[in-house]
């Protein structure tokens, strides 16, 4: 529902890109706060992906830098692999996009809460991609199990951008995949009305 887009007659479907096929089968399994003068702390440890209510252990008015790590798990199918039977190239770019901005959300959840409030679900995402580049390290065959770690820059408020490195491993093989860095900018109210009017 974070990526959901409208349909034609207005109702809220997930659509786009592999969003109903390749990104349905990721599973978040951890999103982590660190901060380094408030310690880090476990905000969701679980098997479904609508558990997630962002919270930090560390204050967040105090001004220090905050930075969310989150973990994701997904196998390896077919339908995501080249004509060799490996992870295509494309599809590893848009598991680190997606991936990655998800992190991006619960960055934004974190730092936008009070200590005595619950985020709201589904958040509003406005954050469009500047950069992507993507490292392939080693191949990943149908039938891996590939966990993507993405960790945000340490932030002291949310600005305008956000960067995010993601490494996408294979834990069959032990291997890093890939790894890639995501700029990303915040959408501006004008560029959203325009989009909304489409």
């Amino acid at each position: 529902m974070i990526f959901a887009t409208l349909d034609r007659e207005g109702k809220y479907r997930v659509l786009g890109f592999a969003m109903e096929t390749i990104f349905q089968r990721v599973l978040v399994t951890t999103i982590s706060c660190s901060n380094p003068h408030g310690g880090q702390g476990d905000l969701l440890q679980s098997k479904s992906n609508m558990d997630a209510q962002p919270s930090c252990d560390g204050d967040l008015n105090e001004g220090h830098p905050q930075s969310i790590i989150l973990v994701c798990e997904v196998d390896v199918y077919p339908d995501m692999a080249n004509n060799y039977h490996i992870l295509h190239g494309g599809c590893t770019a848009f598991l680190i996009d997606m991936c990655s901005s998800l992190t991006v959300v619960a960055l934004t959840m974190t730092m936008n809460s009070k200590p005595t409030e619950v985020a709201s679900f589904p958040p509003e995402f406005n954050w469009l991609t500047q950069t992507l580049n993507v490292v392939y390290h080693s191949p990943s065959p149908v039938g891996d199990k590939l966990r993507i770690v993405c960790t945000t820059m340490p932030l002291r408020e949310l600005s305008s951008n956000v960067c995010v490195r993601s490494e996408i491993w294979s834990t069959n093989r032990h291997r890093l995949v890939a790894s890639g860095v995501h700029n990303m900018m915040k959408m501006s109210s004008k560029l959203k009305t325009s989009i909304s009017r489409l």
